[in-house]
């Protein structure tokens, strides 16, 4: 009897034991939601920030980049921003690389394409501003900036001087938009601080270890907003359209229209500056309104280390929220619009503070990236010192990239977030990112990303989560100068549910994104009507929409 028992146990714990095995081996084999694919893709561009003993400011603060399809053949090309040396060397100038995509492999074409800016670059922004129907190229630098016109034959001229838009400042985050509606695109340049090589701050903790100074070292400076002419140039409106600032310290803008009134108003992070929304007055000029609308400061009334920025509707109910990322020891701020146009910050609320308190975050977006109908939110992280550990040994320089899952309102509490970094194969991999691009690369209908790293290699990551729900791609093809109807509106109602979407340039931090609309539409069979509000105002409706595609509409 005993001898019976004995082999029975025996039988039952190997059967547990391979019961268990075979869960862990299905956890360890799991699929992750996103997938590096930089060497498949050809792809093989590191940063250079002029790292030095002296930690000067400007080195840890690139680098960025656009994704934009430069050549008009429905493929996303990859343009990166690249520093320099800060010294003096005979080795060759690093240069600004631009690829071509060319059938899911990126083809390095800057040396005939001419965007090769030696300069010590932060971030681009890619849009049309001539009105030609051709993307051209903006980059931010430590001096002057550069705008590429795009000649339409895989070419650009720097027409920089000409255009009047050099601003040899300290830039950081660009983004173009039609302020006034006359069809044309203005530019808002976001500048940091007064700063040169040789008047760099050296900064110390405890008075011994070497760090890279914080903001408050250094003076403020305005941003500054150009308004295109119409004839290829641009003229600084700063001071008389009422945006001017002059102690903020800009990193991260986007245009978004906050309270449903046709006009696209300016939303700027400032790092240890009160963040600043600039309300379209309607009439080319602008009211600052960041306290009054509850969004210069956090939930207990501080400003943060802000840098990256976006805005959408994460809640689903019809108006634009935002989204910023701030400093290590400071939570990231989501805010609420109650519909018109006035926030609160619910980060707290939504389970956003805790996960992000030890991050520091900078490129980051809203991003469906499982097509389920709720704006997820994926968090670039990395620190800016590289000794961070020295100093607080909770703290790391390279962090994992941060996914957080919008549950959709399950929650008795309403709409919460989820952090799934873990569970998104995230967590195994740290990176020092700066830039953070988005946009669907492989053309599948969910949104890849890629990093754009401090010092280190860029990273394209496939999204392998998103087509599996149903899908719609939407881009706009404006009828007058503003070709991509940057400042447009998509709403869509399928199988009951309504989403919102808006062609957004700018937003995350140093980069350009994607221009197409993309909404994941969970499991919903059908499109049962489609309403286009486009940047002049104008509407369109649309109905019997097919899913699982990518479809353009042209503004009649």
């Amino acid at each position: 009897m005993f001898q019976r028992k004995y082999y029975q146990v025996r039988l039952l714990v190997c059967i547990l034991t391979i019961f268990f095995l075979l869960i862990l081996s299905r956890l360890g084999s799991a699929e992750p939601y996103f997938r590096d694919v930089t060497a498949a893709m050809g792809l093989a561009f590191k940063h250079v920030n002029g790292f030095s003993a002296e930690r000067r400011l400007v080195e840890t603060m690139g680098s960025g980049g656009a994704l934009f399809d430069f050549d008009n053949d429905e493929d996303l090309d990859l343009y990166l921003v690249q520093g320099n040396s800060l010294s003096l060397t005979t080795e060759p100038e690093p240069q600004n690389r631009l690829y071509r995509n060319d059938a899911g492999v990126f083809v390095d074409i800057t040396e005939t394409a001419n965007v090769g800016d030696t300069g010590y670059g932060l971030g681009a922004v890619a849009a049309d501003y001539n009105s030609d129907g051709y993307r051209d190229l903006y980059v931010t630098n430590l001096g002057k900036n550069v705008l590429y016109r795009n000649n339409g034959d895989g070419t650009f001229t720097d027409v920089t001087e000409q255009a009047q838009v050099g601003c040899p400042l300290l830039s950081a985050s660009a983004a173009f938009a039609d302020i006034d509606r006359d069809g044309d695109l203005d530019l808002y340049v976001c500048n940091y601080v007064e700063y040169a090589l040789e008047t760099d701050i050296p900064c110390y903790y405890k008075n011994t270890l070497r760090i890279y100074c914080g903001p408050n070292e250094y003076h403020g400076i305005a941003d500054v907003l150009y308004r295109n002419n119409g004839d290829g140039t641009f003229t600084d409106v700063t001071e008389s359209a009422g945006v001017y600032e002059p102690t903020t310290r800009g990193l991260g803008v986007v245009f978004t229209d906050v309270n449903n009134d046709g006009w696209l108003d300016i939303y700027v992070a400032n790092d240890m500056s009160p963040n600043t929304l600039f309300m379209n007055q309607g009439d080319g000029t602008f009211q600052e309104e960041g306290v009054l609308r509850g969004v210069a400061y956090n939930g207990d009334g501080l400003a943060n280390g802000s840098m990256g920025i976006d805005a959408g509707d994460y809640d689903n109910d019809g108006d634009i929220d935002l989204w910023v990322s701030n400093f290590s020891l400071e939570a990231n701020c989501l805010m609420q619009n109650d519909g018109d146009g006035y926030f609160e910050d619910v980060t707290f609320d939504t389970n956003l503070a805790d996960p992000s308190f030890y991050s520091l975050g900078f490129g980051t977006r809203f991003i469906d990236f499982d097509n389920d109908g709720w704006l997820d939110i994926l968090v670039g992280n990395g620190h800016i010192w590289d000794n961070v550990e020295q100093i607080d040994a909770k703290m790391r320089y390279a962090q994992p990239v941060q996914l957080f899952h919008n549950r959709g309102g399950t929650s008795a509490d309403g709409v919460v977030f989820t952090e799934i970094t873990t569970e998104a194969g995230l967590h195994e991999t740290p990176y020092v990112v700066r830039g953070m691009l988005f946009g669907d690369i492989d053309m599948d209908g969910d949104v890849d990303v890629v990093l754009c790293q401090s010092n280190r290699p860029a990273i394209v990551l496939r999204n392998e989560a998103g087509n599996a729900n149903a899908w719609l791609t939407v881009k706009l093809v404006g009828a007058d100068g503003n070709t991509d109807a940057i400042g447009a509106r998509v709403e869509l109602v399928a199988d009951g549910r309504t989403f919102l979407r808006e062609i957004v340039c700018g937003a995350s931090y140093l980069s350009g994104n994607d221009l197409r609309l993309f909404f994941g539409l969970g499991d919903a069979s059908r499109i049962d009507n489609l309403k286009i509000r486009w940047h002049n105002g104008n509407t369109q409706r649309l109905g019997d929409v097919p899913i699982r595609q990518s479809i353009t509409f042209s503004q009649h």
